[in-house]
């Protein structure tokens, strides 16, 4: 497994509106050759409900999910979005992002430990991938969220075939982007598979937010309306999973810092 220390961290307090407060957090992770950078968006005055570790498409980067870990936050649970390290080597993702839950799973980011089964992962496109691949090697999470992923190996299939966990799938139109809806190949395979949900008229861009011009150019046009659907259905996916297996998880998660726990 790779080895990932904390190397510095950036508090920002995120305030909009009415809406909950939220905290942003920028932490730089080391690797042996390399650094990677994450953003934990964390409830500012409540116990988390829980941890969404959530992963990019294919050639993106966290700040394409900004506001989906901003909407998760202020929903209660905390969002950690990190860079993934590889743009090619897809199983390396699926690596990193086991080592990451692993990490949240021990305690990190100020966080105490959690049991895995107050743990989401999601991904959007490759993403999707990268996740389902940690997914099937932790047993015991709360779940997986598809998010129009995209299985350009086969290997997605094969590891959907084993998850062990609940899986919820989001699917856009089909398209070339999408590889013509391959999330609903690995929603099929998925043995314990809650639901899938097709958001009508979206491109693979609305998965994102927010999007870019490259994105409307290569994979189709986004819409706000769009976006906040997919948005609203993924914190939607993320709690209706958290709360299936709040029985066996115990208690809320405390607040960091009440029972002395320091941040890294």
């Amino acid at each position: 497994m790779l080895a990932w220390a904390v190397a510095a961290v950036l508090c920002v307090p995120v305030t909009t509106g009415a809406a909950p407060p939220v905290t942003l957090e920028t932490a730089t992770i080391g690797h042996p050759a390399f650094d990677e950078t994450v953003d934990i968006h964390r409830p500012a005055s409540a116990a988390p409900l829980g941890i969404a570790i959530v992963a990019h498409g294919f050639g993106r980067s966290r700040q394409r999910h900004y506001d989906l870990g901003r909407a998760l936050a202020e929903a209660g649970v905390v969002a950690i979005v990190p860079d993934l390290p590889n743009v090619l080597d897809l199983w390396a993702n699926g690596d990193a992002v086991a080592e990451l839950a692993a990490r949240v799973e021990a305690g990190a980011f100020g966080l105490p430990p959690v049991p895995r089964s107050r743990i989401v992962l999601m991904g959007t496109s490759a993403g999707g991938l990268a996740t389902l691949l940690a997914a099937d090697r932790m047993p015991g999470l709360a779940g997986w969220i598809g998010l129009d992923p995209v299985d350009r190996t086969g290997t997605g299939a094969d590891a959907a075939a084993r998850l062990a966990v609940p899986a919820i799938v989001l699917v856009a139109d089909s398209s070339p982007c999408n590889l013509f809806g391959s999330g609903r190949t690995l929603a099929r395979a998925a043995p314990r598979l809650v639901r899938t949900t097709k958001i009508e008229g979206a491109s693979h861009c609305d998965f994102e937010s927010p999007t870019n011009n490259f994105c409307r150019v290569v994979c189709g046009a986004s819409t706000p309306d769009r976006e906040s659907r997919v948005r609203d259905e993924t914190v939607a996916a993320t709690l209706e999973l958290l709360a299936a297996a709040r029985d066996a998880a115990g208690p809320p998660l405390p607040v960091p810092g009440e029972d002395g726990a320091a941040r890294e």
